[in-house]
């Protein structure tokens, strides 16, 4: 994970859980609702303040949230007592072992990642996911052109590289949409993958 990036979620953790609290990604719920294998063990990859961790919750989901920001991390638990997060990392996520998940949601992190780092995240999703076990990715573009916003990378990630990387490892994509924030001008993709072996 960019260090920079995680520097600045734990410095501005509080200013944002307030944004995050008031954000709700009904779309990638909706996906959830769709593709994910109801009541199995489930990872929220790169949780933040625990918002879509407590939501998988409610679902009936036995959901583990993960992150690499101390700072968020320390809201997410105080927000959501009653649920289990642990300190980790992309691309490697070596807390996790050996654990395997039926389901995993990686929303709105992968776009933190270096390149080189993203293809190490991708195997390692891989390794994670079990048999017909589903994998859902959500990123988006930046306007600025120094790939930075308020400190943190928003590295350009195609479509294309994550078809390619699934494709050639045997995953099948079975859904790709994009959507255009209206207020900030952004592109949104949102990738659900299965894992078919």
């Amino acid at each position: 994970m960019d260090k920079q990036t995680i520097i600045t979620y734990n410095q501005e953790a509080k200013s944002i859980t307030q944004l995050h609290k008031s954000l709700i990604p009904e779309r990638i719920y909706e996906l959830i609702s769709e593709f994910f294998i109801p009541n199995a063990e489930t990872a929220d990859i790169g949780c933040g303040i625990g918002r879509d961790t407590e939501w998988l919750a409610q679902q009936g989901y036995l959901v583990l949230g993960v992150d690499a920001s101390k700072g968020m991390l320390k809201q997410a638990r105080i927000l959501h007592q009653d649920l289990k997060f642990i300190e980790d990392s992309l691309p490697e996520l070596l807390e996790l072992n050996e654990k395997t998940f039926a389901n995993i949601l990686c929303s709105a992190v992968l776009m933190h990642l270096n390149q080189a780092d993203r293809m190490i995240a991708y195997q390692r999703f891989i390794t994670l996911l079990e048999p017909n076990g589903s994998l859902i990715i959500s990123f988006r573009s930046t306007n600025n052109t120094n790939q930075r916003e308020n400190g943190k990378l928003y590295d350009l990630i195609l479509y294309k590289e994550l078809q390619d990387f699934f494709s050639v490892n045997g995953l099948s994509i079975l859904h790709h949409e994009f959507e255009i924030e209206q207020k900030r001008n952004l592109i949104w993709h949102n990738v659900v993958i299965r894992n078919l072996s």
